[in-house]
């Protein structure tokens, strides 16, 4: 499975060819950079470490050869190879054991296909990627965490496994269902019967809605819930139910009418065999959606407000150190002040929303691993990371891979009104994003919707829409953080609705949109982009994806607003 801290970088000089491949990894949960020449690509290579670098062959002053030349250059200075794919034209088929002769680990020929996109993933993503640790710095085991939440694959099938155990002992002997399949997609055998009960009980009214489509020949409105019930199929792990499914979808798609009507109602028949043998979970009273969510709070609603303290990172008992603290506890900022080492640091890590660093380079300090460490941390934990110190040593800390997670630095003499006016600023961010959010989830399939809305009820408030229009309504009352969006629904599309809400919205800021939908075909997409989404994910990604994007996009916009001062070094 891929890490999902993985980061890739986009080379190449047309926005649409960029914006495209940002949506394909978004869509698998993985962030990216982008940059439009080859001169921008190796900067930012020299300040930034990542995973994969998807460059064009066909750019202007420095193509994709003479890039891939100086990128083998810093990957040799740095110890440490990077693979690097070429993205170029068809008629750049022909060359393709030229590019990888060149030095390109692979070759995707443009338009990308999605399929060919998520193959290149797989195979050079999906191994574990060493950290590169500089070997008189510190033992590796600093490094090492206590868990790692997708460590691959096997993983978490060992997991799913483990969470089957606590699975009633009547839903093991069920037909048809692979149960690791649907702990998969699900995350929890707690979330899993909550999916199974939505399932269950909307059988009744999905068979006699399509059966109706059938009869009346509505062929839109029936791929449209077949669509639906395969998701929902899926989710479960009733994959034979989800290929039927699929199957009827194509079918109605392609005017193949007569295969439709012939291969529906035994569809219809198997879907509704689920209903008796899914029957006993009526009595599963502990694992109902509904008793889930009356007693469904979030734990941090208890939890100290940790805006306003300053995780002070630093070493000795000088006057510099102490005038920090003691403007700090003046300006009304609780500081906790600890010694530049990573016991220390990960003992804290959870005490405080801002980190300042005062970085010491001298021949005894481990700078660069700290400044990894806190980047690390920052990054993970949606905190704001800070340097304060003497000019030659912010230069030094800034040149360490873990400065691209840095806000701002603050050279001496440091001006103290503006360092505190900075610390209320951040305060103010810190404490917008640990708010309890509101997200919309717009989506005519009402069992897809109702497991959305429950996986993210325990981290956001979430108000369910069954069509674009009752969404724009709910727009007069509450404006969200965000909307999370189906694509394909009756009267107004997803695309309908995004034109629909900026037309509304005039001047306004528009809440942001990430389009969570089935369609990931070439044409769908390229439509998709052309109203520029803040993301896009499929609904197969599955529980723990879709809440991970939703984190990382929150945290994301955090930094970037962060980032909007600028007065530092």
């Amino acid at each position: 499975m891929i890490n999902t801290t993985t980061r890739v970088l986009i080379a190449d000089d047309m926005p649409l060819n960029r914006t495209v491949l940002a949506s394909f990894l978004s869509s698998h949960g993985i962030l990216s950079d982008q940059v439009e020449s080859g001169e921008e690509c190796l900067k930012l290579c020299e300040e930034k470490d990542y995973d994969l670098i998807l460059l064009d062959h066909r750019m202007p002053e420095l193509d994709g050869v003479d890039t891939l030349v100086r990128l083998k250059e810093l990957f040799a200075r740095r110890g440490k190879e990077i693979p690097v794919i070429c993205h170029t034209t068809e008629e750049g088929r022909k060359n393709i054991n030229l590019y990888k002769a060149a030095g390109f680990a692979d070759v995707l020929i443009k338009p990308i296909d999605p399929k060919e996109l998520a193959q290149v993933l797989m195979t050079y993503l999906s191994a574990p990627q060493e950290e590169t640790v500089v070997a008189d710095e510190i033992s590796d085991a600093v490094f090492t965490k206590a868990l790692e939440a997708d460590l691959d694959d096997e993983a978490n099938r060992e997991n799913a496994r483990a969470e089957a155990e606590k699975l009633p002992l009547w839903l093991k002997i069920v037909p048809n269902i692979d149960l690791v399949a649907g702990l998969l997609a699900c995350g929890s055998s707690e979330d899993y019967m909550d999916a199974l009960y939505i399932f269950h009980a909307s059988i009744d009214e999905r068979s006699e809605e399509l059966l109706s489509f059938l009869e009346q020949e509505e062929w839109t409105m029936y791929a449209l819930r077949i669509h639906s019930l395969k998701s929902m199929a899926r989710i479960i792990g009733a994959k034979k139910l989800g290929e039927q499914a699929a199957a009827l979808e194509e079918a109605a798609r392609s005017d193949e009418h007569t295969f439709v009507k012939k291969n529906t109602y035994s569809f219809i028949k198997a879907y509704r065999e689920f209903q008796v043998h899914l029957a006993p979970i009526l009595d599963e009273d502990e694992y109902k959606l509904l008793s889930a969510a009356e007693n469904l709070e979030s734990d941090d609603e208890d939890a100290p407000d940790l805006s306003r303290t300053i995780l002070y990172v630093q070493n000795g008992e000088g006057v510099v150190k102490k005038g920090f603290e003691k403007n700090l506890k003046t300006a009304g900022f609780s500081c906790i002040s600890i010694p530049d080492e990573p016991d220390k640091i990960i003992a804290y890590r959870n005490d405080a929303n801002i980190v300042l660093y005062y970085p010491l380079t001298d021949e005894d300090s481990h700078t660069s691993l700290t400044m990894n460490l806190l980047a690390e941390i920052c990054q993970d934990d949606a905190k704001i990371f800070l340097l304060a110190g003497d000019a030659d040593e912010l230069e030094k800390a800034m040149q360490v891979s873990g400065a691209r997670r840095v806000t701002k630095c603050y050279e001496r003499p440091v001006d103290i009104d503006a360092f505190l006016r900075d610390m209320d600023y951040y305060s103010m961010l810190e404490a917008e994003y640990h708010r309890k959010k509101t997200i919309f989830v717009v989506d005519d399939d009402p069992g897809f919707r109702s497991v959305t809305e429950h996986w993210l009820s325990s981290e956001y408030h979430v108000s369910g829409f069954s069509s674009g229009d009752a969404a724009l309504t709910g727009l007069n009352t509450v404006t969200p953080d965000l909307i999370l969006l189906d694509y394909e629904m009756p009267e107004m599309d997803g695309c309908m609705f995004i034109k629909k809400l900026r037309e509304d919205m005039g001047t306004m800021p528009c809440p942001p949109v990430i389009f969570l939908t089935g369609k990931n075909d070439r044409d769908h997409v390229f439509r998709v982009l052309e109203y520029k989404p803040d993301g896009y994910l499929l609904k197969t990604s599955g529980r723990d994806t879709i809440l991970e994007v939703i984190r990382r996009f929150f945290a994301e916009r955090l930094f970037t607003r962060s980032q909007n001062l600028t007065d530092g070094f």
